[in-house]
């Protein structure tokens, strides 16, 4: 064992003992043209050390004076602040006791190394034709120059700050590219070039009033001249007090509804963060870049304004003002994230709102209103006030959305309401970790006490092609649109228990649903020929923006809605020996059946029917693929053709970066309805020790394969999961006898991005006498949180760990650089107590920013006992 295991590694100097380590390009001491030292870079902090962190810093000023040009300097400590491993120090330059702006020493050094590792000099060295601080005019003398660029468009303006110092003017703020609401391009453009003298200046900060804003405003205090300004203010971030999502989704409890009292409300209450604007003549509001809280309709309510950017209120009916903070931090919140999507359509368009939440004169409303400028939503307070349930927020602003994205889609009595019931409850599922009342439309709003609808939700099971469609409702034909779109939701992975994945799954279906819009007429009516123009319209939107990843789990979505009928030629290959070609397929789907492997071919007189045998390593093998047909007609022959392909086993495998062709055949046999055929051999010669992770896939034009548009690489996991013409055989078969062990190589693949990755090990169908040991590279447990895992053994290279049988292990937060490849070696011992030919799985599974990226299952069979074979364990 290495003697160091336990503790924290000491870095060790190179060879050259006075250079730092190049970990990052930047290492070492850079000079400026006078050879004056202006950084230092050490960042394993292995040149300055010293007993304490503040002591290195010290002595490496010290010490360095002369380099730095900093001994005759005036330098005052102003700033100190420690992190969790590094202390930084911040000094700032005087010059006859005046500060020098923007001139520095700072030097950071690590904490646990006791080094310094970074030090940044931009102090002035000349400060020879400083101006004498004597000639400084008095403010009152500068006060109108720096006032005068806010004569035009301000009601108001005036100094709230001073401070007099030295600048060197070198350099002005960069201009936006378009206005801010509150300062031009122009403004903000004012002043004179600089011209690089160390000029006595006054650094004034203005507010205004008339709009609210405060600047920067910096003016040479000789010559009483605008040398610039700037914006000073940033929106800020206030706390609010809200539902997270609603009381009935959070608690699960549905007897919850606006009359519950507010100790029971209160309890579901949490502070959140949002921003907005400054302050407006010393008040904060609830307004932003995209809402702001308007009282415009009866009754007379004035909204909530604070001296302070707390916007904390008990729940409604104990303080109505609840209803605005809920209203703005779920509007304001949702707006961010369709904006995060990318639809450049809806970002272009996309105008602020006012909004009332106590509305429509107390009754039990809400309604969007796009032909006034600026748009409006209210929200009336009957009932469970509409307010206070993120399902009716993000409803409302939904209407906003189709005009923004200028489709029609007949608002409240068509199929618009679909989509302004479905994407709302999409995005609220991520806010529901334990998934209750995941369905439901309005939890808290239709509660049963309130309840004014039994057909607003997204489980139901009619269907558009039942016999009494005709005799069905806008509501429930609305519900029946939104629940297929909840179900492809859940084809997508929101059916996943991982949250990461459900969310992927939420932008994917809702950044459909925006570019959908964009692709199918407008449309009032409310036929269900209406409702299978937005299906298909989903379908090629998601052609448009992933080439089809997501299509057939779509079309089985809208299949089992009766929108339209199964496709009549459907072909599968199965993903585990209880698949029938389900869409999306379940778990496991990397043991396909239909895929299997033959040492000797035909020709020789071979029985393909015989079934599976491992792989050769060195010599011909031969691979079958069978193909069935669920469809209702047959599959014409040779209008389908297989192609299999290889990749070494291992986890994290991007489709088609990481599989190599073993070729194609034509399928030259009519597949009949319910039937299915062989295609094969497909002859290669495998190289990795007897292993090998196979994909086949079936490909024609009556049933396209998503492999054939694809626009871009994808893990390939989701190829077998979303599309039935793909299967998987990835199980990598090892022999053990009991009390002997076996032995195999994995690789972890990085993602086309860098992530930060999970490995989860699971021995729990090993004896709990077993063992389970792993040889990495250190850089993958080096940082890593490691759970149910013992380091064994360290070397300068690699790091052994082990685990017992009967248990999970994992090895969380390592990082994998884009296409990474990273090989562990794996040896299982096997427990005596292990049962002649019972196969015992251990699984490995790899995860990349918290999304499943690959799974590979080594079963160990148990073979005969150590004596059988004259072997003894040790």
């Amino acid at each position: 064992m290495n003697p160091q295991h336990g503790t924290r590694q000491t870095n060790m100097p190179g060879p050259e003992t006075d250079k730092p380590l190049r970990m990052v390009p930047g290492a070492g001491e850079h000079t400026d043209a006078d050879g004056v030292l202006r950084t230092f870079t050490d960042p394993g902090a292995t040149v300055a050390r010293a007993p304490t962190a503040r002591e290195a810093i010290a002595r490496f000023l010290t010490a360095r004076s002369n380099d730095l040009g900093t001994g005759p300097l005036d330098l005052r400590e102003t700033d100190t602040a420690e992190g969790a491993a590094t202390l930084r120090v911040r000094y700032q330059q005087y010059h006859r006791d005046l500060p020098v702006l923007g001139a520095t020493v700072q030097a950071v050094a690590d904490v646990q190394q006791s080094g310094v590792v970074q030090v940044d000099h931009r102090a002035e060295l000349d400060v020879s034709q400083a101006p004498d601080p004597a000639a400084a005019r008095p403010l009152d003398d500068v006060t109108p120059a720096a006032l005068a660029p806010f004569r035009d468009g301000f009601e108001a303006a005036v100094v709230i700050r001073d401070e007099l110092g030295y600048l060197r003017d070198a350099s002005r703020p960069p201009l936006p590219e378009a206005d801010y609401p509150t300062a031009s391009v122009a403004l903000l453009g004012q002043g004179r070039a600089p011209d690089g003298e160390l000029h006595l200046v006054h650094d004034l900060l203005v507010e205004t009033t008339g709009p609210f804003e405060h600047f920067r405003v910096v003016v040479d205090a000789v010559s009483g001249t605008l040398l610039f300004l700037t914006l000073a203010s940033k929106y800020v971030t206030a706390q609010l007090r809200v539902f997270v999502p609603d009381p009935v989704t959070e608690s699960g409890d549905g007897s919850l509804h606006g009359g519950s009292g507010v100790a029971a409300l209160d309890a579901l209450c949490h502070d959140v963060q949002a921003e907005i604007a400054p302050a407006d003549g010393g008040r904060f509001h609830l307004d932003g870049d995209w809402f702001a809280c308007r009282d415009w309709d009866p009754p007379p309510f004035p909204q909530p304004e604070e001296a302070v950017p707390s916007f904390r209120y008990p729940p409604f009916p104990a303080d109505r003002a609840f209803l605005s903070a809920n209203a703005y931090y779920w509007l304001d919140s949702f707006a961010r994230y369709l904006r995060g999507l990318g639809n450049a359509t809806l970002n272009a368009h996309m105008v602020k709102v006012e909004v009332d939440a106590q509305a429509w004169n107390g009754q039990d409303q809400s309604s969007w209103h796009g032909t006034l400028t600026p748009p409006r939503i209210r929200f009336g307070e009957g009932g469970a006030p509409d307010a206070g349930d993120l399902g009716v927020i993000a409803h409302e602003y939904m209407h906003g959305v189709f005009e923004f994205l200028g489709a029609q889609h007949g608002g409240s009595v068509s199929y618009e309401h679909s989509l302004c019931d479905a994407v709302p409850v999409i995005y609220r599922d991520r806010f529901d970790p334990l998934g209750h009342r995941r369905t439901e439309t309005f939890p808290f709003d239709n509660n049963p006490t309130d309840q004014w609808s039994t057909e607003r939700r997204l489980d139901r099971t009619e269907r558009f092609d039942d016999l009494g469609f005709d005799g069905y409702g806008f509501n429930l034909r609305n519900s029946m649109l939104g629940s297929a779109l909840w179900r492809c939701y859940l084809g997508m992975g929101g059916d996943s228990p991982d949250p990461a994945v459900r969310e992927a799954a939420a932008d994917a279906i809702i950044r459909t649903a925006l570019e959908m819009l964009l692709i199918v007429p407008d449309d009032d009516s409310q036929e269900a020929a209406h409702a299978v123009s937005m299906a298909e319209g989903c379908i090629m939107a998601d052609a448009a923006l992933t080439g089809g990843l997501y299509g057939k789990v779509m079309d089985q979505a809208f299949v089992d809605q009766g929108l339209w009928p199964p496709r009549p030629v459907d072909v599968w290959i199965g993903d585990s020996d209880t698949d029938l070609g389900a869409l999306p397929s379940g778990e496991p789907s990397w043991s396909s059946p239909d895929i299997w492997v033959r040492h000797h071919g035909p020709a020789g007189g071979d029985d393909p029917e015989l079934g599976h045998e491992p792989p050769v390593n060195g010599q011909p093998n031969h691979l079958y693929v069978r193909v069935h047909n669920r469809g209702s007609q047959a599959a014409a022959a040779g209008a389908f053709q297989v192609e299999a392909f290889r990749c070494d086993p291992g986890t994290g495998m991007i489709w088609p970066t990481h599989f190599r062709s073993l070729g194609t055949l034509l399928v030259d046999q009519s597949i009949p309805a319910g039937g299915a055929v062989r295609v094969g051999p497909f002859v290669w010669t495998p190289q990795t020790a007897g292993q090998e992770c196979l994909v086949a896939v079936v490909h024609g034009a009556p049933d396209p394969a998503v492999t054939a548009t694809l626009n871009g690489p994808v893990p390939h996991g989701r190829l077998v999961r979303f599309d039935n013409n793909v299967g998987q055989r990835n199980v990598a078969p090892q022999q053990a006898m009991p009390g002997g062990r076996t032995h195999m190589t994995i690789t972890l693949r990085g993602a086309p991005d860098a992530t930060r990755g999970i490995w989860r090990l699971d021995a729990s169908a090993l004896p709990d006498d077993s063992r389970v040991s792993l040889r990495t590279p250190s850089r993958l447990t080096r940082d890593a949180e490691l759970t149910g895992l013992t380091v064994t053994d360290v070397d300068p290279e690699h790091t052994t760990v082990e685990m017992a049988g009967g248990g999970t292990a994992t090895i969380d937060g390592f990082a994998l650089e884009p296409d990474d490849r990273v090989t562990a070696d794996v040896t299982i011992h096997l427990s005596h107590r292990a049962e002649h030919l019972r196969s015992y799985p251990f699984v490995a599974t790899q995860y990349q920013d918290g999304v499943h990226a690959g799974r590979l299952t080594i079963p160990v069979t148990a073979v005969g006992e150590p004596d059988d074979h004259g072997l003894r364990s040790g």
